[in-house]
């Protein structure tokens, strides 16, 4: 991942803080009683998500006008040409968790330039824990800085994604890939599962047919930590095969 771009406006990064903690104060409050506004195959799409969005969306706007993609609506303005910069917004990854009332899902945003995130905010607004940074930034959760890496656990994160591939040669991939780990961990959020990479809870992540509002504010967390990040993808609107650990080797 390409880390050669000028340092980031704090304001921007303070933006991206301020519109995830909005978010995340927001969604609190209707956890495990959520409106369910329609459900296709794997997917649901609650009412939370639009509204949690929108927020989100004023938050940015009050202090921005650089294009933002949104999980819920595409194209908030022109997409960027080039390396140009955007926002990334997942109001709620995880939504199925929170619905139901389990306590693992969170609120994403990230700032981009093109396919690198130059920063990310993740609210595990559950726990009172906003995960923040990028390179050149460092990694914090709330004011705290996170330094130290602890020892590795042998814990990869992973998933099947909506759009994931669940042919028979599909899982036999995941089998293959996760044979390496002592333990694996699927927590319906990857940007939660990011998170705690990011922050050494898990030892890394890695999922295939994963979309790029999931992902890119916890790839800017790990790349915070100068671990490993590892791309496959073309597009913003596309998606991606994604490997990621906090251990550079």
């Amino acid at each position: 991942m390409n880390h050669d771009h000028a340092p980031l406006d704090a304001a921007l990064v303070a933006l991206a803080r301020r519109a995830a903690t909005a978010s995340g104060d927001l969604l609190r409050q209707n956890f495990g009683q959520a409106e369910l506004l329609s459900q296709q195959g794997r997917d649901i799409k609650l009412g939370e998500d639009h509204r949690a969005q929108q927020l989100i969306v004023e938050t940015i706007r009050s202090g921005s006008d650089l294009p933002i993609l949104t999980e819920e609506a595409g194209w908030i303005g022109e997409p960027p040409p080039g390396e140009g910069l955007y926002w990334v917004v997942d109001p709620l990854d995880g939504s199925f968790n929170y619905r139901t009332g389990t306590p693992l899902c969170g609120t994403a945003v990230a700032l981009c330039a093109g396919l690198t995130p130059l920063a990310g905010c993740i609210h595990d607004f559950l726990r009172d824990a906003l995960y923040w940074g990028g390179p050149g930034i460092g990694l914090y959760c709330n004011d705290d800085p996170l330094g130290d890496l602890p020892q590795p656990h042998g814990i990869l994160a992973t998933g099947f994604p909506v759009g994931g591939d669940f042919s028979d040669q599909g899982i036999a991939a995941i089998v293959r890939q996760i044979s390496d780990y002592k333990k694996v961990r699927m927590i319906g959020s990857a940007a939660l599962s990011l998170a705690w990479v990011a922050s050494g809870r898990f030892d890394a992540y890695a999922e295939s047919g994963i979309r790029w509002w999931d992902v890119a504010a916890g790839l800017a967390l790990v790349a915070a930590t100068g671990g490993r990040v590892a791309i496959a993808g073309e597009s913003p609107d596309g998606t991606f095969e994604i490997f990621a650990s906090r251990h550079p080797e």
